[in-house]
């Protein structure tokens, strides 16, 4: 019976820790929100706080600090109770948009928008948004498109990709 490979799972020593973002700022869009680590709701979806003027980091992805994986932050496109948000303009971005995120300790990192899709909310890839492998890239999350009255909910999403600035 041949032996099977044997490779030490434990981490090591020293693991360098990624900040946490922060803040997330479009400065062409007017954007500039406070972000929090967040984790899924009782729905299973990444759990967003009622003030659209707030965003949620997907706390068990990468972070925009990452070397590698999709850093997600979303967040409401707007409430009742408070009105348009800022993600409310994301649809808007061009190719090429600054968006910066800075985390608690003062660390910033630069990304340029690379595409803006409105997609069905039953067509998203959620697997592609949420990828923890590949290139680092900041994915920005919000609602939009037709709003359905009879649910009370959009029926798309908006989905800002961002490539690192180097």
């Amino acid at each position: 019976m041949p032996e099977v490979p044997r490779t030490d799972a434990g981490l090591p020593a020293s693991t360098p820790a990624v900040p946490e973002p922060a803040r997330v700022e479009v400065p062409a869009l007017g954007i500039d929100v406070s972000v929090l680590p967040e984790g899924i709701d009782d729905a299973g979806a990444l759990a967003l706080p009622e003030d659209p003027g707030l965003a949620s980091w997907y706390r068990f992805g990468p972070s925009p600090f990452a070397a590698a994986g999709s850093a997600v932050i979303a967040a409401h496109v707007d409430s009742l109770q408070y009105g348009l948000g800022d993600f409310a303009s994301l649809a808007g971005a061009a190719p090429g948009t600054e968006v910066v995120v800075s985390s608690a300790d003062g660390s910033t990192a630069r990304f340029a928008v690379v595409s803006v899709e409105t997609a069905d909310k039953t067509g998203v890839p959620w697997a592609t948004v949420f990828d923890r492998t590949g290139d680092p890239r900041l994915t920005l999350i919000t609602c939009g498109g037709e709003f359905d009255y009879s649910t009370g909910h959009y029926l798309s999403n908006v989905i800002v990709t961002a490539a690192p600035v180097t």
